[in-house]
Parts: C-alpha cells; sequence; structure tokens
C-alpha cells in the first residue's frame, strides 16, 4: 500500500512539474546545467541505470543514497530560504508602488503648474503685439491706398491725354501712352464694380476702336485698297496711288528672275523625287491618289503671287504670270506625261497599239497593277492642276490693275493638262482593248459553218470578260474621285471595242446557221457585261450613265440585227432584202456584200440580190451625196422564220 501511494504521489508531482516548453527553455537560459535530475526529459529508471550499471556496483548503494538524501536537503534548504524571501517582496512592492504614484501626482501638480504660467506668459505676449499687429495691418493698407490713388490719377489723366491726342492725330505719342494706359488699368480688374473705375475702362475701350478705325481711315485715303472694283476708278485720282508700288517696279526684275530659278529648281526636284520614290501605291478606297508635288506647285504660286501684289499690281505681275505659264506646261509634261506608261510606237505618240500586237494562241503584254494605277493617279493630277489653274488665273485678275487683266489668259495651260486627261484615258483604253484582241482574232479563226449546236457562251467570250473583270474594278476605284472621267473610259471603250467585234464578226464565214445561233448567243453575252460594265465586280450596284447604256444598246444590237440576217433564208430574195432593210438601219450595199459573205454565197448569186437592194432601197435625202445608209426604225419583222423564234427563246431560258 505505501508503494502505491508512493507511485501516485510521483504522477501527481509529475504532472504538476510538467511545464511549457518556452517556459522549459526560459529557465534553461537562466540556470544553465548540466545535472540529469535538472533536464526536462527526466527519467529515473535510465538515471538508476546509470549509477548502478552493473550487480557489483550495488555495493556501493548506500554511498548513493546517502549522496542523494544529502542534496535533496540542500534542495529544500534553497528552497525554504527563497520562500522565505519572497514573504518580503510583496509588502516592498507595495511600499514601492505607493512612492511612485505620489512622486507622480506631485509632477503632474508641477506640470499644471508651469502650463497655467505658460498661458498667461503667453495671454501676456498677445496683450503686447496686439497694438503692433493692427499697426501693421493700418500702414499695409494705408500703402495699398496711396498706391491705388497714385494709379487712379495716371489712369484718370492717361485717358484724358488718349482722347486729345487721338483727336489731333499724334499717333506717335498715341503708341506708347496707350501701352501706359493698358498696363495701369490691368491693376484695377478687380476693381470693375466701382462704377467710375467701369466708366474708365470703357472709356479706354471707345478710345482704341475710334484710334484703329482712324488709322484704318486714313491709310485709305492716302494709300486707297485695290481688292474692290466700290474704288478702282476713284484711286487714280488720288496722287499715292502707286506711289510706292512704282518705286520698286523697276527692280522687280531681280524678283522675277529669281523665282524663275526657283520654279526650274523646284520641278527638277519633283522629276528626282518621283524617279526615287517610284509610281504611288494602289488604292483602292478613296480613289486614285493626286501626286503631292502639284499641291507643292501652286502652293508655291499663290506665295510669289501675293508677294509680288504687294510690291506691284502691274507689269511685274504679267511677267510673273508668264513665269507660272512656263512652269505648268514642263509639269504637265516633266512630270505628267513623261511619267506614263512608255510604249514603242512608230509614230512617237501616246499609244500602246505597236506594244499590243495580236498574236494568236499567246497572251499580249498588258499595263501591270501598278502601271494602271499610276495612269489613273496622272489623271486625277491633271483633274487637280486644270482646276485650280482655273482658279489661279481668277486670282491673278484680281490681283493686277483692271487695265492688265485681258493678258492674264492660262487657256492653253488648261488646254495641256486637259491633253493628259485625254491621253490617259486613251491609254486605259487601249490596253483593255487589246487585251480582248486575242480573244476577237480567235472568234474569227473559228470554223462555224461546223458547229452542230448551241451550247453555253464561247471560249473567246469568257476570255474578254475575264480581262474586262481584271482591269475595270481597278480603273474605276482608282476614279472614284473623277467618276466623270471613269464614265468617259466607259464610253471610249464601248466606242473601241464594239465597232472591232462587228469587223471581227465579218470575218466569220462562211457560217451555219447553228453557228450564227452560237454567234448571236455569245453576242447576247457580251452585250450584257457591256451594260454592266460601270459597276462590274462592284459590291455597291448603280446605274450605267444613259449615254453609255445608249452606246452599247445601239451597238450590240447592230451586232444581233446582223446575226439575225444571216441566219434569215435567202429565199424568196424579196423577203430576204427587206428583212434586211427593216433589220439595220444604216442598211448599204457594202455591208449587205459582207453578209452576203458570211452565208457563204457564191458571187453569182449575190449579184442578184445586190442588184435587188439597190433597186428597194430609197433614194437619199437631198445633200447628202454618196449615201446610201437607210434611217429606220427595226421592228422584229414578220417574216422573221420560226428558227429565230426558237433561238430567242433558247436564249431567254439561258439567262
Amino acid at each position: 500500500m505505501m508503494e502505491e501511494e508512493e507511485l501516485e504521489f510521483v504522477e501527481e508531482l509529475e504532472a504538476v512539474l510538467q511545464l511549457t516548453p518556452e517556459v522549459q527553455l526560459a529557465i534553461e537560459q537562466v540556470f544553465p546545467s548540466q545535472d540529469p535530475l535538472d533536464q526536462a526529459d527526466f527519467n529515473a529508471v535510465e538515471y538508476i541505470n546509470t549509477l548502478f550499471p552493473t550487480e557489483q556496483s550495488l555495493a556501493n548503494i548506500d554511498d548513493v543514497v546517502n549522496k542523494i538524501r544529502l542534496k535533496i536537503r540542500k534542495l529544500d534548504d534553497n528552497i525554504r530560504t527563497v520562500v522565505r524571501g519572497q514573504t518580503n517582496v510583496g509588502q516592498d512592492g507595495r511600499q514601492a508602488l505607493e512612492e511612485a504614484q505620489k512622486a507622480i501626482q506631485q509632477l503632474f501638480g508641477k506640470i499644471k503648474d508651469i502650463k497655467d504660467k505658460a498661458e498667461k506668459s503667453e495671454q501676456m505676449v498677445k496683450e503686447i503685439t496686439r497694438d503692433i499687429k493692427q499697426l501693421d495691418h493700418a500702414k499695409r493698407h494705408l500703402t495699398t491706398s496711396i498706391t491705388t490713388l497714385n494709379h487712379l490719377h495716371m489712369l484718370a489723366g492717361g485717358v484724358d491725354s488718349l482722347e486729345a491726342m487721338t483727336r489731333r492725330r499724334q499717333y506717335g505719342e498715341v503708341a506708347n501712352l496707350l501701352q501706359g494706359v493698358m498696363n495701369v488699368l490691368e491693376h484695377f480688374h478687380k476693381y470693375m464694380g466701382i462704377p467710375q473705375i467701369r466708366q474708365l475702362s470703357e472709356r479706354v475701350k471707345a478710345a482704341q476702336t475710334e484710334l484703329g478705325q482712324q488709322i484704318l481711315a486714313d491709310f485709305e485715303e492716302a494709300f486707297p485698297s485695290q481688292g474692290t472694283k466700290p474704288k478702282k476708278p476713284k484711286a487714280l485720282d488720288n496722287p499715292f496711288h502707286g506711289i510706292v508700288s512704282k518705286c520698286f517696279e523697276p527692280h522687280l526684275y531681280v524678283y522675277i528672275e529669281s523665282q524663275d530659278k526657283n520654279l526650274s529648281e523646284l520641278i527638277d526636284r519633283f522629276v528626282t523625287d518621283f524617279k526615287a520614290q517610284g509610281p504611288p501605291k494602289p488604292n483602292t478606297e478613296e480613289g486614285g491618289a493626286v501626286l503631292p508635288s502639284c499641291a507643292d506647285l501652286f502652293v508655291y504660286y499663290k506665295k510669289c503671287m501675293v508677294q509680288c501684289s504687294q510690291l506691284s499690281t502691274g507689269e511685274p505681275m504679267i511677267a510673273l504670270t508668264t513665269i507660272f505659264q512656263k512652269y505648268l506646261r514642263e509639269y504637265a509634261w516633266k512630270i505628267l506625261s513623261g511619267n506614263l506608261p512608255k510604249t514603242s510606237s512608230s509614230s512617237g505618240g501616246l499609244t500602246i497599239s505597236s506594244l499590243l500586237k495580236e498574236k494568236e494562241g499567246s497572251e499580249v503584254a498588258k499595263f501591270t497593277l501598278e502601271e494602271l494605277c499610276l495612269i489613273c493617279s496622272i489623271l486625277s493630277t491633271a483633274e487637280y492642276c486644270l482646276a485650280t489653274t482655273q482658279q489661279l488665273e481668277e486670282k491673278l485678275k484680281e490681283k493686277v490693275d483692271v487695265s492688265l487683266t485681258e493678258r492674264i489668259n492660262l487657256t492653253g495651260e488648261m488646254d495641256t493638262f486637259s491633253t493628259v486627261i485625254s491621253s490617259s484615258i486613251q491609254l486605259l483604253v487601249q490596253d483593255l482593248d487589246a487585251a480582248c484582241d486575242p480573244a476577237l482574232t480567235a472568234m474569227s479563226k473559228m470554223q462555224w459553218q461546223n458547229v452542230e449546236h448551241v451550247g453555253d457562251q464561247s471560249p473567246y467570250v469568257t476570255s474578254v470578260i475575264l480581262h474586262i473583270k481584271q482591269n475595270v474594278p481597278i480603273i474605276r476605284d482608282n476614279l472614284a474621285s473623277t467618276r466623270k472621267y471613269f464614265t468617259q473610259f466607259c464610253i471610249k471603250f464601248a466606242n473601241s471595242f464594239i465597232p472591232k467585234f462587228i469587223t471581227h464578226l465579218f470575218k466569220c464565214k462562211p457560217i451555219s446557221m447553228v453557228g450564227a445561233e452560237q454567234l448571236l448567243l455569245d453576242t447576247h453575252s457580251l452585250k450584257m457585261v457591256l451594260l454592266d460594265l460601270p459597276s462590274i465586280g462592284s459590291q455597291v450596284v448603280r446605274k450605267a450613265p444613259a449615254s453609255y447604256t445608249k452606246i452599247v444598246v445601239k451597238g450590240m444590237t447592230r451586232a444581233e440585227m446582223i446575226l439575225k440576217v444571216v441566219m434569215a433564208p435567202h429565199e424568196p430574195l424579196v423577203v430576204f432584202v427587206d428583212n434586211y432593210i427593216k433589220l439595220l438601219t444604216d442598211c448599204n450595199t457594202e455591208t449587205f456584200q459582207k453578209i452576203l459573205d458570211m452565208k457563204g454565197l457564191k458571187r453569182s448569186e449575190q449579184s442578184s440580190m445586190l442588184e435587188l437592194l439597190r433597186q428597194r432601197l430609197p433614194a437619199p435625202p437631198s445633200g447628202a451625196e454618196g449615201s446610201s445608209s437607210l434611217s429606220l426604225m427595226a421592228p422584229t419583222p414578220e417574216q422573221e422564220s420560226s428558227r429565230i423564234r426558237k433561238l430567242e427563246k433558247l436564249i431567254k431560258k439561258r439567262l
């Protein structure tokens, strides 16, 4: 029972003596010890095994027990001494705390006394300095008042003097006085609410306005303006008219020669820059780009015109106009015409007919995309120059004397730019027209008498449509800003392509009935493409201009009527001849001869038919010598064969 009680006591003691790791660490730092009994992980069994490792060591057990008891007795004495010493600590602590509280109270009382004394001192200082601050404010206000009164006196006197000098036209004295009055008036901006100050400010503004009007009137009286036509006749009676400019006129030749040299260098720089930068980039959004050099040229012209007109409005302006004309022509020749795509030609003109020769079975040379864009850019630039030259002529006439306006004439230069525009359009037309030549040649080389059935459009039609779709959208997009010239391009192409198509149509001989039907289908396909040419490949469908539509309808209808005559049976002869006269408005023996050749008739058969045509053609009107054409409407003839009607139904069905 004793052993169990001891074990329970030991366990309770161990539970009480379990310290946290932080406390244990702090104890080890304060009281370092190597004694196993002081270790936190002390194990009694291990400690006993250390003391008595073997059975022989048990012989000294009494000595070991005595040592331990002695150590325990020492520890008890130390604990007792410490506990007894701590009994007086609480009393000493309370006494020290009371003493500290008393000291704090004494310190607080002293601080309060010091604060009260400081407040009394501050109040005393305020009372001492109050009078000094009042004196400082009074001094500052007095100084401001004196300064303001001085400024007011200066302003009032200056306004009176300004009005008096203005009436006496003492402009030299007024110039200095006005600046001084304005500087003084700036000090009174915050006093504008005072009626007297506001009145003085209004008098200054009125004096400024009156002075400006008076000076302008004096100048106009001495040097009348030439900007209007209400004053030029009266200016001749003014003794001051032209008195200054006449002094410069004998020497203005130096200025004119200088501008001649400068413009020559400017044109050379334009040529060099164009060669260095190359043609403008293709533009398909905002239309063909205008060359920037033309804007630079006309800006320089305007600068020269203004400078010269300020010195003289007489003969020097005429000389300057001559210089302008010279370099307008040089710009048109060197920058515009000189940079159009070069082509070899026997005549040396702006034509590509020699370059685009027909080669059966091969493609012809065509302008590249960059060359097409360059032509469109030059065309747009020429149009800009044409319009700006007309404006320049009007401005020059406004600047010179009335007696010299008739000598200002830039019509020749405007004609030069018009020529550049026409040449550019002609190049575009010839390029597309020549690209279609191989297809037309292929059409005339086909064996139309061997065609056995009517199918889709022939390959040569597809080739023509392909070239149109390649060129026309590029030209249209790059001429978007000059729509009227795109319309001219379309009209000129139609006037060139349709007669050429009819010429090649006459070369298609002999033609069988089925071959004529195929050709009629091809002609109708080309007619539809040409009618749609202005908006082909465009997302925005626009109605073609009426003038263009009229040309296409007239030309391609004639081609269709020729084929219909070819398809009609030639017997009986009278019906065939009457059918020819009704279908073709420009009927004549030459066209009739070609149609007979297309039908493959022999010469013996043709002679009787030609004689019958001559008999049935009405007599030409008086004054039309040698004319064998007849202007008649072309209704559908009643004698048209069932085969022709069947062909028309076939065309409508396919379209």
